[in-house]
């Protein structure tokens, strides 16, 4: 927008759009125009307020964020190396003239009746484009790039504590940012060492990070091919927001687990999985199940196998959570067992016992007799490949 000043009896043009910087003009354009210059000069102030926000993930307004942003032994934000005596001046000369513009322009306007004549707004939107290209310049201590590197360290330490301080480092704002960064990576890194990080992330996100953050993994848990993301999801994140994720990504998920589980095996001599070692995954969040009918009956087949390895999948890694999916047990479930410690098959007598420490009434009414009167017999035993040995 262009205006016409009389200057030592000269008619210049001056275009003040093409002055100031683009994202300035944007935010100043619409009350410029419109002549409304305290609205132009107030829109220009709350720009240099949201850049210093973004800047630093403060949440702060005002003089507060201000002095938060660019005072202290440590500031969010330097304009230069604060080497010298001479760069400190410079870093509180900006606090100052930021205090200032907040205390001097822009509060008198916001709360007080205030006319503004167009060289005012000129002048005072010029100055304000001035402190956005300094704030542009100026460092912060977090930088993502950096941070990343620092979570994907070999040598991070694998500690809550090591973890909660990192965490800290990251602003409010930037937390989501970095849960993404990090989530995407997941498969490039000790997934041992995330287990720390993320804990103590989820920890610190707020209700709509959460809520967010969650959206991401069902996305991915609806879509991916690679049941490798799935491992990591079900390792790596809370076991309760397995019940915060789309039912469809949970239904595909669970669907995935349970067919792993159908062909799960278990060599007791070498404690390998042959095939199956997807589906143990399910006990992380077995209690949040939505297929929980379809998960017991699939593992009542593998019990009632006549497939040791078959029998000893289900025995080591789920006997102990049935109780999570049936309120009692079933006929078929019952009877198999009760053979078995009849049999004196020492690996159902553990496995009853494990469940029998804690378990509902129904549970212990119905094992706990056999399981009293239970003497170890030696069982015919069979290879890998199912041929007795």
């Amino acid at each position: 927008m262009s205006r016409d000043v009389q200057q030592g009896g000269k008619k210049i043009v001056m275009n003040l759009q093409s002055r100031l910087d683009q994202r300035v003009w944007q935010a100043v354009q619409t009350s410029y125009e419109a002549r409304n210059f305290t609205g132009a000069i107030l829109d220009a102030i709350y720009f240099l307020g949201d850049l210093i926000r973004q800047k630093t993930g403060l949440s702060s307004d005002g003089t507060a964020l201000v002095g938060q942003a660019f005072g202290g032994k440590d500031p969010k934000l330097k304009v230069n190396k604060l080497q010298s005596e001479s760069d400190w001046n410079v870093q509180n000369g900006m606090e100052q003239m930021l205090r200032g513009l907040y205390q001097c322009i822009r509060n008198p306007r916001s709360h007080e009746k205030h006319t503004d004549t167009s060289e005012d707004a000129d002048a005072i939107i010029l100055f304000a484009n001035l402190l956005v290209k300094i704030i542009d310049l100026s460092k912060s201590p977090f930088t993502k790039e950096d941070f990343l590197k620092r979570v994907f360290d070999p040598d991070f330490v694998e500690k809550d504590r090591y973890a909660e301080l990192l965490v800290k480092e990251i602003p409010p704002k930037r937390k989501m940012d970095v849960f993404i960064d990090v989530y995407r990576q997941k498969d490039s890194s000790n997934e041992n060492k995330l287990v720390y990080f993320f804990r103590a992330l989820v920890k610190a996100l707020s209700k709509d990070d959460l809520t967010s953050a969650r959206d991401v993994v069902s996305n991915d848990l609806k879509n991916t091919e690679n049941t490798e993301t799935l491992r990591l999801v079900l390792k790596l994140l809370p076991a309760d927001w397995w019940s915060h994720y789309d039912e469809t990504a949970r239904l595909r998920s669970e669907n995935k687990l349970i067919q792993s589980v159908n062909d799960g095996r278990y060599l007791t001599h070498n404690g390998r999985c042959p095939s199956g070692a997807l589906g143990t995954w399910a006990t992380n969040v077995i209690q949040h199940f939505v297929l929980k009918q379809d998960l017991a009956s699939v593992l009542m087949s593998r019990i009632g196998s006549a497939d040791r390895t078959a029998q000893d999948y289900a025995l080591h890694f789920f006997f102990i959570y049935l109780p999570e999916l049936l309120s009692e047990p079933t006929p078929r479930l019952k009877a198999c067992v009760i053979k078995s410690l009849d049999t004196g098959d020492v690996r159902f007598y553990n496995a009853v016992g494990a469940v029998l420490s804690d378990c509902p009434t129904k549970w212990k009414v119905a094992f706990q007799e056999a399981y009293d009167k239970f003497e170890e017999k030696e069982q015919v035993q069979e290879s890998d490949d199912g041929a007795p040995f």
